[in-house]
């Protein structure tokens, strides 16, 4: 019984080796689709009217809009954040006090 177990063994091996890997060869994610018309690109337009200002979720969300973001990413003192750009984001960095410290697209 071992003996057949065993001896499976390189057939499975060898059956694997020739399966189709995956897109990006496993080490880097798949390329993302094309943007379609319609999609939300942020835009840095005149924004500074924004600075100072308490936060609230509507005022985020005027900003938001008047960015053409789809994501507001609320970035608060100390917190830990990713680099990453993302065209479709507005991301509203705020001070200790809870006002809005910067804020700018990515």
């Amino acid at each position: 019984m071992r003996l057949a177990i065993f001896s499976a063994l390189p057939l499975c091996a060898a059956m694997t080796a020739c399966a189709t890997p995956p897109p990006g060869n496993g080490n880097t994610p798949p390329l993302a689709a094309p943007a379609e018309a319609g999609d939300y690109n942020c835009e840095n337009a005149d924004l500074s009217e924004y600075k100072g200002q308490q936060s609230s979720p509507e005022l985020l969300e005027q900003a938001r809009r008047k960015a053409n973001a789809r994501h507001v990413r609320v970035v608060k003192p100390g917190m830990a954040v990713t680099m990453d750009y993302r065209i479709d984001r507005l991301t509203v960095m705020l001070d200790e006090n809870g006002r809005i410290d910067s804020i700018s697209c990515g």
